[in-house]
């Protein structure tokens, strides 16, 4: 069946040779027969459509143009160290405080306009480290320089200017927006906390013009989250993220709670907006498949390091460390 085919296509692998992945609406249209009733079919010029959107990606993701002068981020032995144990509890039951190392000496690089997949099994510290570079959390100790310029501590004023720059977009679009505010009060806010627009008409135009820029109506703006699907919030939380014109965005799991056709859509979104607005991605994902369509460069994480880092091409077919092919053959693949 069409439908079931347009499931199965619109979910990457390692072989996906799509720079833009097809959806279900790209197999199937609606028919009505003469007596009035409606059924699904596959749709004329499919072929068609799939062979426009196929587009080999780069075997070597660090490919041509690449230059000191292109780096965005730089981190150098970034450590974040938590304290578990101990307190009262600890100290009736003899316990010593215990410290995990959630992120342990981790360096990486980002160029411009590029997507660095960050993968690991859970626990490992993907999301720790992904805010510890946003200034979300406390670090221990390491450098985090942003186009050549250290950050801030987190909680300094001198913050501020680059909150603007950089943002992030939550693994569940649900939790990470207020269910008291509209949409369009959920977009306003962060212009009004980095004092983007002249008027409050200016502010709704904009928010307006976002909305339909993550491919929804601005008939929205007055809705709260819980009148949309899981797909359409995380459209809004997309379009809150680009409401202060950032640069760079952290995805922290950002499409690991949908189904494949939703998932094709947001990912499409996400490529499509890196290209017009030539935006910089940390994409945080346990999804090896995802990870690979998505990323110029990766880098696998193990218990709170860096075990390998470098193109994508690179790491998918010839990985070097035994970890990283552990995780490759762990991943589950559809036979037909």
């Amino acid at each position: 069946h069409p439908y079931v085919k347009g499931l199965l296509a619109c979910r990457p692998t390692f072989d996906t040779k799509y720079r833009i992945l097809p959806t279900v609406e790209d197999f199937l249209e609606t028919k009505t027969a003469p007596d009035g009733t409606t059924r699904l079919e596959e749709r004329t010029g499919m072929k068609d459509r799939l062979a426009e959107l196929e587009r080999a990606i780069p075997e070597d993701g660090n490919g041509e143009g690449s230059s000191p002068s292109d780096l965005l981020l730089s981190v150098e032995d970034l450590r974040v160290h938590f304290n578990s144990g101990g307190g009262v509890l600890g100290g009736l039951l003899g316990s010593a405080p215990q410290t995990v190392k959630a992120v342990d000496g981790v360096g990486l690089t980002l160029l411009k306009g590029r997507t660095l997949g960050l993968v690991g099994e859970s626990g490992c510290g993907k999301t720790t480290l992904g805010r510890a570079i946003l200034r979300l959390v406390q670090t221990t100790s390491g450098s985090i320089r942003y186009e050549g310029e250290e950050l801030p501590a987190q909680g300094s004023p001198e913050l501020l200017p680059f909150r603007k720059r950089m943002q992030i977009i939550f693994q569940d679009p649900y939790a990470s927006l207020n269910p008291r505010l509209t949409i369009e009060q959920a977009l306003i806010e962060p212009m009004l906390v980095h004092g983007i627009g002249s008027s409050q008409s200016e502010r709704r135009e904009r928010v307006a013009s976002l909305l339909e820029e993550v491919g929804l109506s601005s008939d929205h703006l007055l809705r709260y989250p819980h009148e949309f699907s899981g797909g359409q919030r995380q459209r809004i939380c997309v379009a809150r993220a680009l409401a202060v014109e950032p640069d760079f965005i952290v995805c922290d799991e950002c499409v690991s709670a949908m189904d494949v056709s939703v998932q094709a859509q947001v990912l499409n979104l996400l490529r499509e907006l890196q290209d017009k607005r030539g935006l910089t991605y940390l994409f945080i994902s346990h999804d090896l498949s995802v990870v690979k369509f998505t990323s110029d460069e990766i880098a696998v994480m193990k218990e709170g390091r860096i075990e390998e880092f470098g193109p994508a091409g690179q790491i998918y077919g010839n990985p070097q460390s035994e970890y990283t092919r552990e995780l490759l053959e762990a991943v589950p693949r559809a036979e037909f």
